[in-house]
């Protein structure tokens, strides 16, 4: 099964609780609800957020659930934004894409 990035992050939400999220070829970095973007952060992840997410059964069985994109770039762009949702940019980077009056949860 293959969802989205924003779509990931839309489910860690429902879930609640901290994940890990691996990024193909990069690294992991947990993620931590609740997940908020602005208007801003919404346009400068744009791309990142239709990153593609692989979700791996087997017998009915969740083995993995990884961002995999066949873009390399976009791979790296979703690395930015999981990376800087979790404080690894700067202070006003960070308050322009996911504080504010006008961040939602995803």
């Amino acid at each position: 099964m293959n969802v989205t990035l924003e779509e990931l992050l839309h489910a860690i939400n429902i879930i609640g609780h901290d994940r890990d999220v691996c990024v193909d070829g990069i690294d992991s970095i947990a993620v931590c609800p609740p997940v908020k973007l602005t208007p801003a952060g919404r346009e400068h992840f744009k791309q990142a957020l239709t990153a593609n997410v692989v979700v791996e059964y087997k017998d009915d069985d969740h083995r993995d659930t990884y961002v995999s994109d066949d873009d390399e770039k976009i791979n790296e762009m979703a690395w930015d934004l999981l990376s800087s949702l979790a404080g690894y940019c700067y202070a006003e980077g960070y308050d322009q894409w996911f504080e504010g009056e006008d961040a939602v949860i995803i």
